[in-house]
């Protein structure tokens, strides 16, 4: 079942808010007594949650189907009402001996539902918190989330292993850290014993590709889940990636090279661009794959036409540009970048000019790409004829494109090369093509879900 939760805004049009949830397919509504400690009495459309944090007129006031009361909590229970009994650790996952222990506990409590949230900061700590519901499937009902980033796995399994799941209607109204929005669930309706797959990222990446992934998922009826797996360890990431039943991953920023010690088998492309964005579980281990090519090939159909390209960054996804840049037909092909070290390593394995990022003001390109992931001040080549840029960030207008359209570019964001390399990596993922309509299902779907 769906909690969504009032939130403060709403504290005194609480049956506004009711019906909204419901309309949207909650199934109870949660009351905070530290978030709204006082609304006005109404005959809720939904079932209630009371959770006092020491409120107890609350439960005067209103009818709950579930009171939920903090493990130090004690206080009269109206009769008919079941109890939800909670444990919340905000700053790491116990050991799995000591998550049990505190299950039992709460039991002895009189709870009829157990809730435990903890910090998630690895793998390991998911590893732990699946293993304490493996345990105690079928001997009570529960729920055992982890809070944070590092916890998105766990919230998108949660309608399948939970009782209750907590969600939130619209950004700035989740009442926990690392919920997802209850519009996120309808792409996962349809799994019920999932093959996991994520993005490997830095902790401060942010992505549509969960988006992306389950849409195409849930579209194609393949049951499996695609979750973000943010990390600073990649080792944490690979040795509990089988206990997870992780079957492959997207790799972005910063882990597109480093990534290659930890994989068995390289793609030819993969191998000679010496870059992976995609691992894929086989049966003689992990094989790393570069679908990043195919993306920039396939997103931007004007590259054909240009014949002089200034690439500035130096980052794992730049030999995929260079490559993708070269079979376009582009000859004339420069990179631009702070690390003299990290910009002759490029020159020398790519056989291109490199020059220092500066030397940008006195370039002149038809094709400009960004490949800096920071926002620092840029200087922009000249344009050259009916010139492009592309800023391989998306979701916003960064200053490189805003600077690029005063100069005279046509601009483009990285959002086509974040299609066309995702519909390449479902096919490894899944060893089925995509069909015909996959990609306009995509533009639809994405120009939609930016509009809601």
């Amino acid at each position: 079942m769906f909690v969504v939760t009032l939130p403060k805004e709403s504290a005194q049009a609480p049956l506004a808010f009711a019906k909204q949830a419901k309309t949207a397919g909650a199934d109870l509504l949660e009351i905070r007594g530290d978030v709204t400690p006082e609304i006005p009495a109404f005959e809720s459309p939904l079932p209630l949650v009371v959770t006092p944090r020491g409120h107890y007129a609350l439960l005067k006031s209103l009818q709950a189907r579930y009171i939920d009361l903090d493990h130090k909590e004690e206080c009269t229970v109206p009769h008919g009402v079941s109890v939800i009994r909670s444990f919340h650790d905000f700053e790491k996952t116990p050991s799995l001996e000591e998550l049990d222990t505190r299950f039992q506990a709460l039991h002895a409590q009189g709870a009829d539902v157990v809730k435990i949230a903890t910090k998630v900061q690895s793998l390991r700590d998911i590893v732990t918190l699946l293993e304490l519901q493996r345990r105690r499937d079928g001997r009570k009902q529960h729920v055992i989330l982890g809070m944070g980033p590092n916890a998105h796995l766990l919230r998108l399994l949660s309608p399948l292993r939970n009782a209750l799941t907590y969600t939130y209607l619209e950004e700035g109204q989740q009442s926990a850290p690392g919920q997802l929005p209850l519009s996120f669930y309808r792409y996962t309706q349809h799994v019920r014993n999932p093959a996991i797959f994520g993005l490997i990222g830095g902790t401060d990446v942010a992505s549509l590709s969960p988006l992306i992934h389950n849409a195409l998922f849930d579209r194609a009826g393949i049951d499996a889940l695609y979750a973000l797996f943010l990390t600073e360890n990649l080792r944490d990431v690979f040795e509990n990636a089988d206990a997870l039943g992780v079957r492959g991953f997207s790799v972005t920023t910063p882990f597109k090279q480093d990534i290659i010690k930890f994989i068995s088998e390289l793609d030819p492309l993969a191998k000679d661009l010496e870059t992976v964005n995609t691992v894929v579980r086989g049966d003689k281990g992990w094989k790393g794959y570069c679908t990043d090519v195919t993306g920039i090939i396939e997103g931007y159909p004007f590259l054909r036409s240009c014949s002089r390209a200034a690439i500035l960054g130096s980052g794992g996804v730049v030999p995929a540009i260079v490559h993708a840049c070269k079979e376009c037909g582009i000859k004339d092909i420069t990179i631009f970048a702070r690390n003299a070290r990290a910009r002759q390593s490029l020159v020398d394995t790519l056989k291109v000019r490199g020059e220092p990022l500066e030397a940008t003001k006195n370039a002149s390109a038809d094709v400009a790409i960004c490949a800096i992931p920071s926002n620092i001040a840029l200087s922009l080549p000249q344009p050259a004829g009916e010139a492009h840029a592309i800023d391989l960030r998306y979701g916003h207008e960064t200053g490189f494109l805003r600077n690029a359209r005063v100069a005279g570019y046509a601009t483009h964001d990285g959002l086509p090369m974040l299609i066309h390399q995702a519909l390449a990596q479902f096919k490894l993922f899944t060893g089925t093509d995509p069909d015909s309509g996959a990609l306009p299902f995509l533009l639809f779907f994405l120009d939609h879900h930016g509009k809601q």
